[in-house]
């Protein structure tokens, strides 16, 4: 245990954060007050202009936003008070009077007290302690499987068949081996065997002893003689995560383990989206303590880029903003189809209800007025993020094998390229194919091809790393990106798979076969493109399909 004594006290790395944006803010604010006033007095010696008065409004309504949600709530309310004389202002049909423009002046100074007066005192609550629900990064994979079988044989053959899907199985006869026997390493999932000569019920027992030895929550597979309705209610009492009856389909059983094992998925990523930097920066520092990953962009007019390649599962966006308004800019970012289901949150100072309604007409999905409670904001783009997730999940991906869907998988292939092109590095893309795969349909029947089709999508999810990236390009064709790979790297981890692939034996009542894999590959910056890499990687396909099949070419090579 560590010993803290004489140390002073922790510091919050959150309110660290934001103590450092607030000084930051502080010392800004002079100038960025006399920049305001400028703007004013502009406006009085060029005379009238409303152009000029939208300037000078958004400049303010800004420092509203920013003050209150940095906690310089004097400024934030003397600020806000100016605002709404501008508004006014701007409404009428008639130019200010002198009177009024002499009222409009000295809201300065007022704020130059309020800003004095929040300097000295406790002007900014002390950071939120933000807790939400969202993915985890993965820090290993999650690949051992534990078996423990009473009677009977299965587990060789399972150990055989799963082996070649990465996953790393052990053995044991009885529950009480299990916590030395897997030396401290955390089990991705246990599979127990309840095949008894007496058929007792015994899976609420068993599951909460494996749990108990282990000392924490672990997803639990029932295999048992019993397919009767008593069996599979214990079974769910007992919150297992699958029941099987022997005789057993190994790939039913796979696909279990590929669904309670996958890799979880990465940190919500959210884009921000807000002229006012300090603004921007707050709500970053804010996010990313409660575990999301952030990207701010303070000109609206350059948010593209940083939409192709950050790829966010949120857009947090001010709604005044110069050059364009958010408004305008969530009515662009709907008219690309890969962003339309990206979900788009408002942050503004707007009270006006009507505008806030008009606002979520134009492609909005939430309104929030500054300033907001930073706990109640990050729950809120949490659960919106992973509403949005969930919806591209249908949207991007294929229904059959969960791989991304042809037309995304190209996508992520022109941002990785793009990527490379930008840091110099290497790129390779593999395409593979089943060979034969007709004549598997017509042998043992479509449901069965499926079930080929699925096996090679969990083979490549659990092979290769959590940067690759894997789609269905078609029928029986797979697409797999692999950043920071050049050629030969990439056609020796296919060369890998294509083994294990062909040592998979897949079940029927007609009996068991196995099939194999044809794989061509290509690189960049030899292609240069992500058309001339999906070209060079089918031609190698191709090759390796003309001369024999069940082998990997490499772009350039020979036959």
């Amino acid at each position: 245990m560590s010993d803290n004594r004489g140390k002073g006290p922790q510091i919050d790395p959150l309110e660290q954060e934001l103590e450092k944006l607030r000084a930051g803010f502080a010392d800004r604010l002079p100038m960025r007050l006399q920049g305001m006033e400028d703007e004013w007095r502009a406006l009085q010696d060029q005379g009238w202009r409303r152009e000029g008065a939208r300037t000078l409004h958004r400049s303010v309504h800004g420092l509203v936003g920013t003050a209150g949600s940095l906690g310089f709530l004097s400024v934030a309310k003397t600020a806000r008070r100016l605002e709404r004389r501008l508004v006014a202002l701007l409404e009428g049909a008639e130019d200010p009077t002198a009177e009024q423009q002499i009222e409009i002046g000295s809201w300065f100074a007022r704020i130059h007290d309020a800003s004095r007066e929040d300097r000295g005192g406790a002007m900014a609550p002390s950071a939120a302690k933000i807790s939400v629900s969202q993915p985890a990064v993965a820090i290993e994979q999650r690949n051992l499987i534990v078996v423990i079988e009473e009677e009977g044989p299965f587990a060789d053959e399972l150990s055989l068949q799963l082996g070649h899907f990465g996953f790393d199985l052990q053995v044991f006869q009885n529950v009480g081996e299990v916590a030395e026997g897997t030396a401290g390493r955390r089990p991705a999932a246990v599979i127990m065997d309840l095949s008894s000569t007496t058929g007792d019920l015994v899976g609420a027992e068993a599951a909460g002893r494996v749990r108990e030895v282990l000392g924490f929550e672990v997803p639990v597979v029932f295999v048992s003689n019993r397919s009767d309705i008593a069996a599979r209610l214990d079974s769910v009492r007992a919150g297992c995560s699958g029941f099987f009856v022997k005789p057993i389909n190994y790939s039913d059983v796979l696909e279990t383990l590929d669904r309670i094992t996958r890799r979880e998925p990465e940190p919500y990523r959210i884009l921000i989206v807000d002229d006012e930097p300090d603004a921007a920066n707050y709500h970053s520092a804010n996010l990313k303590a409660a575990g999301f990953e952030t990207v701010t962009v303070t000109n609206p007019l350059s948010v593209t880029p940083h939409l192709v390649e950050f790829q966010p599962d949120l857009i947090l966006m001010d709604v005044y903003m110069p050059g364009c308004s958010g408004v305008e800019l969530a009515a662009v970012i709907r008219q690309e189809e890969a962003f339309v289901g990206v979900p788009i949150v408002f942050l503004s100072r707007e009270t006006d209800r009507m505008k806030q309604i008009a606002a979520l007409g134009q492609g909005g999905d939430d309104f929030f007025t500054k300033p907001v409670e930073p706990d109640q904001l990050v729950a809120a783009i949490a659960a919106r993020a992973q509403r949005g997730r969930t919806l591209r999940l249908y949207m991007e991906r294929d229904g059959l094998t969960g791989l991304l869907s042809h037309s995304r998988i190209i996508e992520q292939l022109e941002v990785a390229v793009r990527r490379a092109d930008r840091s110099g590095g290497r790129l390779a893309v593999a395409m593979a194919d089943i060979d034969g795969f007709k004549q598997v349909n017509d042998s043992y029947g479509h449901l069965v091809g499926d079930q080929v089709l699925k096996a090679l999508a969990y083979l490549l999810r659990q092979r290769l790393r959590l940067s690759d990236m894997l789609g269905r390009f078609g029928g029986d064709e797979y697409v797999v990106i692999l950043p920071d790979t050049d050629g030969a790297a990439a056609a020796e981890k296919m060369e890998a798979i294509r083994q294990h692939f062909n040592a998979i034996e897949h079940s029927t009542g007609l009996g068991q076969f196995s099939v194999t894999l044809s794989c061509g590959v290509a690189e960049f910056p030899a292609a240069a493109t992500s058309l001339e890499l999906i070209a060079a990687a089918d031609d190698a396909l191709y090759r390796a399909k003309r001369t024999g099949r069940n082998r990997v070419a490499v772009a350039g090579g020979e036959d």
